[in-house]
């Protein structure tokens, strides 16, 4: 953990505040009404710094929110302590961004307490969080599967929010909260052992201290070793993937043969793919693709990643933002940042040829997806429409007389390793139109 200042009293919870923390930094409180923020802004009270308190009203348990903002309100009034109080519709948000209420509860204070950080100009935010919610944190990440960084636990800061009360035992705080007669209120739903981490605090851990009595103490020199040793191990990880990943216009390449000559090639494979918001149950899935064929995928919620010939892909869903694009085949419109392509299915009854560079119409029997949107690169070839002998993509565009950059903007269209259309220039004669054949139309719209 960083080098830090102290600010004592008696023996009581101390605040641990940044190292560089000055007479003039600002701190704004997440107060909730609960006796973990209440002690913490009592500490604040009792020490001259400048600080203000956040407070929000999730509306989540009717009269109780409404008491909790009370206590709130009426604490800083009676201190003269400026406030803010935000009163939201969380379940409203949950359902209208498909996330659970804890998430939305997350969501909805964070972005709160940053605005009124932001606007009043607050150096820091600051939490309560305390020993044992660490550790609770700890146990929930190591449960549900983590790698090195959820072993870390709670960090003492992250950006702006400071946690000046992680090293202090929550049995401590009750005991200033008893000694300063400190007001607070009870969650109820702190006691429901519906939530996975009211049990992990409610039953796993009172097992565990009945077995091993120092079980929070010993904890917590586990989570500073293993901040210690996250440091060294990310370092050795950075390294790696800084020689196996390759970074081609907007895409992340993976060659499989170098990432299967790695040592702990799997924890190496979920340290670059949690960058792209990938779980890590993900990544057992991600490393079977390598005997899938080629546009074989899966998606996070912001990437894709598929198997491509001798590599792993990592591109953005956004496909305006990527320079290599699956095209499944119920997909009948994509955007890329140079052009828009449109796929449509074509009876032969309906197909009328034209001379159009724009328009193409392709077998659709012999198409096989997903369809794989590039930008062309070297070594690639097609068989021109109407002749019978490949020829690379780069002479073709040497033919078409293309400039520099014209080159470096050229697409092309893929099926199964084959190039398909060098987009808006020459089709390929291998899937062309035979005659009482369906075909699917593709066509281009310039941005």
């Amino acid at each position: 953990m960083n080098s830090n200042k102290v600010i004592t009293q008696e023996s009581f919870p101390t605040l641990r505040l940044p190292a560089s923390a000055h007479p003039q930094t600002r701190y704004l409180l997440a107060v909730s009404g609960g006796i973990d923020s209440m002690v913490m802004a009592q500490l604040f009270l009792s020490q001259n710094v400048s600080f203000g308190i956040a407070h929000v009203n999730f509306q989540l348990r009717n009269q109780a929110s409404l008491l909790d903002e009370e206590l709130v309100k009426d604490w800083c009034i009676t201190k003269g302590i400026p406030y803010w109080i935000e009163r939201a519709d969380t379940q409203q948000y949950a359902d209208q961004h498909h996330v659970s209420i804890q998430v939305a509860a997350r969501q909805i204070r964070y972005a709160f307490f940053e605005s009124i950080r932001s606007r009043e100009q607050y150096d820091y935010i600051v939490t309560a969080h305390h020993r044992d919610d660490a550790i609770e944190t700890l146990l929930f990440h190591f449960f549900r599967g983590t790698g090195m960084q959820g072993l870390q636990s709670i960090p003492y800061q992250n950006g702006y929010i400071i946690r000046p009360l992680l090293l202090i035992p929550r049995a401590d705080i009750v005991r200033y909260a008893d000694a300063y007669q400190v007001p607070y209120r009870n969650d109820e739903s702190n006691e429901k052992r519906m939530y996975t981490r009211n049990k992990i605090r409610l039953s796993i851990i009172p097992q565990l201290e009945e077995i091993f009595p120092s079980f929070l103490a010993t904890m917590q020199k586990n989570i500073t070793r293993f901040q210690d040793a996250a440091i060294l191990y990310q370092d050795t990880v950075d390294t790696h993937l800084k020689n196996l990943i390759e970074k081609r216009g907007q895409d992340y390449y993976i060659p499989l043969k170098k990432w299967n000559q790695r040592k702990a090639k799997q924890t190496l494979l979920y340290e670059c793919l949690k960058t792209f918001n990938f779980t890590p149950d993900q990544t057992e899935g991600v490393i079977a693709l390598q005997e899938s064929q080629s546009g074989s995928f899966i998606e996070s919620q912001s990437h894709r990643i598929f198997k491509n010939r001798d590599f792993f892909i990592i591109t953005s869903k956004q496909t305006d933002a990527a320079d290599i694009i699956l095209i499944p085949e119920n997909v009948t419109k994509v955007d890329t940042h140079d052009f828009q392509m449109q796929c449509q299915k074509v009876e032969a009854k309906d197909i009328q040829f034209t001379n159009d560079l724009h328009s193409i119409y392709v077998a659709a029997d012999l198409l096989r997806y997903p369809l794989i949107l590039r930008k062309a690169r070297t070594g690639d070839y097609l068989y021109p429409f109407g002749m019978m002998k490949k020829k690379k993509v780069s002479r073709v565009l040497i033919d078409a007389k293309l400039s520099m950059p014209e080159k470096e903007r050229v697409w092309v269209l893929e099926s199964d390793k084959k190039i398909v259309w060098i987009v808006g220039i020459k089709p390929d004669n291998r899937f062309r139109v035979q005659k009482e054949k369906d075909a699917v139309m593709i066509s281009i719209l310039f941005q």
